[in-house]
């Protein structure tokens, strides 16, 4: 499954670890915002890595769980739904928007394959500095490059290269992101900090 090739989606083991994940993803949506010993814990049984600084909201799914990793300084909006039948990467700075599908999984397209449990994944990649939209779509054997937006309601189907804003149905690269689109907030905040 994870290497790629087709795989029985009701085999037994699946739904073993499906029902280890749900525990896991169940008990850290009931844990208190202010409880982040415990909330740090959940993440670190659930994922196969967790960097520092992340914070998730409920309702947040998975499918496995293990097959998540996750860098520092991340934060994750509500309602998101990761489907790791595939490796899926998130880099260090990713802000994903509320209600955001990251699906690494495919059923087959055939019917009766389908109906037998044929699915097939493929790895997911959020580089660094990325920022999904909300409801935004991403699918399997996509990457998104380093410090990249992706406008909301978009579905990512193909690789979206570094600094570039993409939006639509399939996400297309609109324009580049450039000095242009600063706006001095860091410059503003550093002379404040520097005045106090």
């Amino acid at each position: 499954m994870v290497a790629g090739e087709v795989y029985q989606d009701s085999h037994p083991e699946i739904e073993r670890k499906r029902a280890e994940a749900k525990r896991l993803f169940v008990a850290y949506n009931r844990t208190d915002y202010e409880d982040v010993a415990r909330r740090r814990d959940v993440m670190e049984q659930l994922f196969a890595a967790v960097g520092d600084d992340v914070f998730i909201e409920p309702n947040f799914r998975c499918e496995i769980g293990r097959n998540i990793t996750i860098g520092s300084h991340a934060y994750i909006n509500f309602d998101c739904v990761m489907l790791d039948n595939a490796p899926i990467t998130l880099g260090d700075y990713v802000w994903i928007a509320p209600m955001v599908g990251l699906f690494a999984t495919n059923h087959a397209l055939d019917f009766e394959e389908r109906k037998a449990g044929a699915c097939q994944a493929k790895p997911i990649v959020i580089e660094d500095g990325v920022w999904l939209g909300g409801h935004v779509t991403v699918l399997g054997g996509v990457t998104i490059g380093r410090g990249s937006v992706i406008g909301a309601g978009s579905v990512v189907t193909r690789d979206i290269p570094a600094g570039v804003v993409a939006v639509g149905n399939p996400a297309r690269v609109v324009r580049p992101i450039t000095e242009a689109d600063r706006t001095g907030f860091c410059e503003r905040i550093a002379a404040r900090d520097a005045g106090r």
